[in-house]
């Protein structure tokens, strides 16, 4: 069974957030549905992506390698419905990002370039902080 854009997008937001609860309160799922695809997920690529502790979870080595594919699919998969409504959007402004210390170091440089083709005229900055203080920033409207 090949695996899905959803496991994919549940498995980056659980390497984001680095908890299935977090994952899933930001997804706005359940984590039984969280849980459910990261099983289905490691079963059909047959690798263990996290390590399971009771604060949480711990990306693999594997995982970390898997990460950087499914950033890049789900990233390709965007550019993909952008180029049949691009000419639609208006683009320009102001985006300010937050994010997480393992984003920063293993996906946030292509994905920056890849939104920065893609929107030129936005402004982009990124503050690099842990989840809860991002948390705290968004809440309070300073980041996008």
């Amino acid at each position: 069974m090949a695996f899905t854009i959803r496991q994919l997008q549940f498995f980056v937001a659980v390497a984001e957030q680095g908890t299935v609860s977090g994952a899933a309160q930001n997804l706005s799922i359940s984590q039984s549905s969280v849980t459910e695809a990261i099983k289905e997920l490691e079963s059909d690529l047959g690798v263990e992506l996290f390590e399971r502790h009771p604060r949480g979870l711990n990306i693999t080595h594997k995982g970390h390698q898997f990460l950087r594919h499914a950033t890049k699919i789900l990233a390709d998969v965007s550019d993909a419905r952008r180029a049949f409504f691009g000419d639609q959007l208006v683009t320009g402004g102001r985006l300010q990002l937050g994010v997480t210390s393992l984003v920063a170091g293993y996906v946030l440089s292509d994905l920056l370039a890849r939104y920065r083709r893609a929107y030129p005229g936005v402004e982009v900055s990124a503050i690099e902080d842990n989840g809860d203080y991002l948390e705290h920033l968004l809440i309070g409207g300073k980041l996008d």
